[in-house]
């Protein structure tokens, strides 16, 4: 089987499975997140090279649990608890480079917020909430395989690439566009329930964020010497391989709904 065949099959498959969950929203949507939160963690985890890191994908877990789950009020004191962990975590392992645990930390802080995001989208019911975290997913996975597809065709000069020697600026400038498009033209056409001065500010500004995360989540892999954070999914690695620009999107969105108030 040809890798791309591999990757489009694993990708429709991905689609039949997570589509029920968004559409429905309640407890669907709950175990879908409780599922890419444990898989991340043991992802997170999984970066440290021991092969026993049981433990800390457990701890990751509930502290993403925590961080989903709680009153905004609470972060405070469960981001604490989460640096003393980390800290002994650390002081227990041997031949570790110190900077995993500054990593594990900001992984966990993330996806525990990209999730948090979810439950804000939808906070006022499953419709609007399925319609907006479409709004969200276009301009965001739009930008992705726009940006793949430009490069491929238009690709001439490099963009970051001591961080993602592949990507191109010109994949970039048509990943964009094609990601603002599309969102632009979801946002006015089937989420008209939020204004056009707040959907023309989103579409804009989600596929410019989008590449920002697939950037930074690319920088972490090769400071990990890492392809993908994963094989879980085969032909695309990783949750976090998948998510990267998506936990990014969904916290710029959620910025975007306090500024608006909505």
């Amino acid at each position: 089987m040809s890798k791309m065949k591999l990757k489009t099959i694993v990708a429709f498959v991905i689609i039949l499975v997570v589509a029920p969950p968004l559409y429905f929203g309640g407890n669907l949507l709950q175990a879908l997140l409780i599922l890419v939160s444990a898989l991340g963690s043991l992802e997170i985890a999984s970066l440290t090279d021991q092969k026993k890191h049981w433990f800390l994908s457990l701890m990751t877990l509930a502290a993403v649990m925590a961080m989903y789950y709680i009153n905004r009020s609470m972060f405070p004191a469960i981001l604490a608890i989460w640096v003393i962990v980390l800290f002994v975590t650390e002081l227990l392992r041997e031949n570790e480079s110190s900077d995993l645990t500054a990593y594990t930390l900001l992984m966990s802080i993330l996806l525990g917020l990209g999730l948090r995001c979810i439950s804000v989208i939808y906070q006022d019911g499953a419709t609007k909430g399925f319609l907006t975290i479409i709004f969200v997913l276009i301009g965001c996975f739009f930008c992705d395989t726009g940006a793949y597809l430009s490069g491929s065709l238009f690709g001439k000069h490099k963009l970051i690439p001591h961080v993602s020697p592949n990507k191109t600026v010109e994949g970039a400038i048509g990943g964009y566009l094609i990601g603002a498009i599309g969102a632009l033209l979801w946002g006015l056409l089937v989420t008209t329930y939020l204004s056009k001065e707040f959907v023309i500010t989103a579409s804009f500004i989600i596929p410019a964020v989008a590449q920002i995360g697939d950037l930074s989540f690319s920088s972490i892999k090769r400071r990990f010497g890492i392809k993908d954070f994963s094989n879980i999914l085969p032909g695309h690695g990783g949750i976090f391989d998948r998510i990267d620009s998506l936990i990014f999107c969904l916290m710029a969105f959620n910025g975007l709904m306090i500024l608006w108030g909505i």
